[in-house]
């Protein structure tokens, strides 16, 4: 075997697999079967039917888009058909034969749709050593999975500092003059955030907060000192201020800005919903 064909039938097989994924099978009951036949299979034991002499086996369509018959020989034969009626139109399909297994012979699976508004067609083998077994194809219809963006999402910082407090830290994010901090709350998740400032001389820190684009208010401290909150590289630490951040009611966009030549820290916490 070439390496040109090889790949062909690799590529056909890959084809084929994606499209079996696309679809589930339901086992669809013939209304006037004839005799009937066990086959086993790793999937159990299944009964195939054959049609009684000359007759047709009739399968309800409505609904139904497309169809599979699977089937088998007791017999070899030189050239199995089996024929699909569907409102007294002919259409013959060729079986072929993919296996022998325990004196049985195994054709492929044979599908084609089903047109719309059909109630109901015929399935006919004048073969006698035929069995068949029919299924509906049901297209497989994904599920999709809402996009669920995070709760709080940080946009833009300074730097992250490590706050501590007794033998415990928390991470804080630092802005200054030049560089703002923002950060969004999604999911209609209220919070309030918590700040405070480095102390370099006798200048208030000030701060403002903005809401969507648009300004809310501005801060400022005094200068009073925290004696239970250091960081690393900080001398002086403010007290600490806690802000209710204005209502989100989907997903806001908040911005801290310093307005005078002060490093802030800051960190936003979401609220529990009450």
């Amino acid at each position: 075997m070439t390496k040109k064909l090889s790949l062909m039938i690799l590529l056909c097989l890959i084809a084929f697999g994606a499209f079996a994924q696309n679809y589930k099978t339901r086992i669809m009951d013939f209304e006037n079967p004839g005799s009937r036949r066990i086959r086993q299979t790793d999937s159990g034991n299944h009964w195939y039917y054959r049609s009684l002499p000359e007759k047709t086996m009739t399968l309800n369509t409505e609904g139904v888009e497309r169809i599979q018959i699977r089937s088998f020989d007791i017999e070899r034969l030189r050239k199995p058909q089996i024929h699909i009626l569907i409102n007294k139109e002919r259409t013959t399909f060729d079986l072929k034969l993919a296996e022998r297994l325990n004196g049985y012979y195994l054709y492929e699976d044979i599908e084609f749709d089903v047109p719309a508004g059909t109630k109901s067609l015929e399935v006919l083998c004048y073969q006698r050593s035929t069995y068949m077994r029919a299924y509906e194809m049901e297209k497989i219809i994904p599920k999709v999975k809402p996009i669920r963006i995070p709760n709080r999402q940080i946009h833009a910082h300074a730097g992250i500092i490590d706050l501590t407090h007794n033998s415990s830290s928390s991470e804080y994010y630092t802005f200054n003059p030049s560089q703002a901090f923002r950060f969004s709350h999604n999911n209609a998740k209220n919070g309030v955030v918590y700040i405070r400032a480095r102390l370099t001389d006798r200048t208030l820190p000030v701060f403002s907060l903005w809401h969507n684009g648009t300004k809310v208010d501005q801060y400022e401290f005094s200068l009073a000192r925290s004696t239970k909150y250091s960081a690393q590289g900080i001398r002086y630490l403010t007290v600490g201020m806690r802000l209710e951040l204005p209502e989100n009611l989907n997903s806001s966009e908040y911005e801290l800005r310093a307005e005078s030549d002060h490093l802030f820290l800051a960190r936003p916490v979401i609220l529990l919903d009450r």
